[in-house]
């Protein structure tokens, strides 16, 4: 079954191997190259290194509760490892969603006097991945908590939609010139619609 990855994402490159895959969305691609034409290259390998160590905080979890690595995706919205969770409870799936924004914020607090700006790189990746789009961590831990509550979904969904609408007209009225970030808003408000749709299109043809 397709994911919204595999839906509004092209897939640029896919790795087979025998115990799991490997993916790489044309999106994953493009934030990239704009990373290089507008930061600099320490902030750069900065901001890969904290990425590292957000999924480092999964794969920690992972094998805490003995479950393993399916696939490996670089997307738009960063990279992310999956699991099967049909094994798993739901506070061990959550535990695992959840616990790559954990170690960020563990070592925003730990760096904030001493190294300011990896702080704050790490604070941003923990709070972003926090937020309540599926394809996020926050999302994804939200996901399995309401399984049963396809509304409570669906209202999660409506709500991270018009939080990007707002958001990108706060930065248009703001004037900020920042191609990364309507980019973001914009892949992560189609990525919930892509997630949403079905369910609305069922409901009306029922």
């Amino acid at each position: 079954m397709d994911t919204a990855f595999d839906r509004i994402g092209a897939k640029l490159v896919e790795l087979r191997f025998p115990h799991f895959r490997i993916v790489i969305h044309f999106g994953f691609l493009a934030v990239l190259t704009l990373l290089f034409l507008r930061i600099q290259e320490l902030l750069i390998r900065q901001t890969l290194l904290v990425c590292l160590v957000h999924e480092l905080g999964h794969g920690i979890a992972m094998c805490l509760t003995g479950s393993g690595i399916q696939e490996i995706r670089f997307h738009a919205a960063g990279i992310r490892i999956q699991t099967d969770t049909c094994l798993l409870r739901t506070g061990q799936a959550v535990l695992i969603s959840l616990s790559g924004p954990l170690i960020n914020l563990i070592f925003a607090g730990l760096l904030w006097q001493i190294q300011p700006v990896p702080a704050i790189l790490h604070l941003s990746m923990g709070v972003f991945n926090l937020l309540p789009y599926q394809v996020l961590d926050g999302g994804t831990a939200l996901a399995y908590l309401f399984e049963s509550s396809p509304q409570i979904l669906k209202g999660i969904s409506i709500f991270s939609i018009l939080c990007s609408i707002a958001l990108i007209m706060i930065l248009s009225i703001w004037e900020i010139q920042n191609p990364l970030l309507y980019f973001m808003l914009i892949y992560l408000a189609i990525s919930e619609a892509d997630e949403l749709l079905p369910t609305l299109l069922t409901k009306y043809k029922k």
